[in-house]
């Protein structure tokens, strides 16, 4: 399988996706919401920037990362 722009903004787009919904699951708000949230987010800004390489790191960590940057 050859690494193209779309497998990588797919698997960019399917990692958001899991992230919003268990941190909208986890902390009990809804989607559009924890949706805004991780677009804004530094997390996100790293996830979505190509040459970070983020979409081939772990999405629990990815996920952990995020929590962090948004724990009140």
């Amino acid at each position: 399988m050859q690494l193209t722009d779309d497998l990588i903004v797919g698997a960019i787009n399917s990692i958001s996706g899991f992230i919003v919904a268990k941190y909208a699951e986890q902390y009990n708000i809804p989607l559009d919401l924890a949706m805004e949230t991780f677009l804004n987010s530094n997390t996100y800004k790293l996830l979505s920037d190509k040459e970070t390489g983020y979409y081939f790191d772990s999405i629990p960590e990815i996920l952990d990362i995020f929590l962090k940057e948004v724990a009140f």
